[in-house]
């Protein structure tokens, strides 16, 4: 798995030294045991876990070049908080990839949470923290509430949705990066009113097509410009049954 992954990572331009890759592989064993007994994933093939899972989630990296920023020391994201991070994506292996960057990953399940302590432990990653909890009550949290430098999900909901669970923990001037396919341009047309009312935009796209693979991925980053009504988020369940 480990050489499998060194080198479809490379592909895409990312290179992975070896203390990583360990953490990848420990990570990696981990989930296909607990898999046996909970269901975290459907996607239990080695080349597809590497793929769609792992290289996927750390595509982010040539979006944004954090590792340059953090070897000149001049990285700009320091806090990333990653809503509805199911079994650890992308939160895992981008903590992985970034050590000196503090990870906050929520769920609103606790046995997925605590699948994740388990590979934290195991994997002896010390960037992450687990918040048990709704997005929607979260937001509302002064703990959380626009204290992150940026917000990432790759949460299956509709961006009108995810737009509003995830901007409330992003600082104004802040991202929010969306992991998307071929759906984004709809999704963005279903967007317009959620944009204006929390007073985000599109900031730019990064379209790719995973190494090894005909799959199509796109990152929506979105950037937020003034703070938002004390009303948002709101309540649990509102958001996906009446999206804004």
């Amino acid at each position: 798995m480990k050489k499998y992954l060194k080198e479809s990572a490379a592909k895409a331009g990312i290179e992975l030294e070896e203390e990583k890759l360990e953490k990848f592989g420990t990570f990696y064993e981990l989930l296909l045991e607990t898999n046996k007994s909970f269901n975290l994933t459907a996607i239990t093939e080695m080349q597809e876990v590497v793929l769609k899972h792992f290289v996927d989630s750390i595509m982010i990296e040539k979006c944004f070049s954090l590792s340059k920023e953090i070897e000149k020391q001049c990285c700009p994201i320091k806090r990333i908080a990653d809503v509805g991070t199911g079994a650890g994506f992308p939160g895992i292996p981008l903590a992985i990839l970034y050590p000196n960057i503090e990870f906050v990953l929520m769920d609103s399940l606790k046995k997925r949470l605590n699948f994740i302590e388990t590979v934290l432990e195991k994997a002896n990653i010390k960037n992450v923290t687990v918040v048990h909890g709704r997005a929607e009550d979260l937001g509302q949290n002064s703990n959380y509430r626009e204290k992150f430098d940026m917000c990432v999900s790759r949460a299956v909901a509709s961006l009108p949705v995810l737009l509003e669970l995830c901007t409330p923990f992003v600082k104004v001037g802040g991202k929010f990066v969306s992991y998307k396919s071929e759906l984004l341009k709809e999704e963005l047309g279903q967007s317009k009113s959620a944009l204006s009312i929390l007073h985000c935009a599109l900031e730019r796209q990064y379209e790719y097509t995973i190494p090894d693979s005909d799959l199509y991925r796109v990152l929506a980053i979105f950037s937020k410009e003034k703070k938002l009504e004390k009303k948002y988020p709101r309540q649990a369940g509102k958001p996906k049954r009446n999206p804004l």
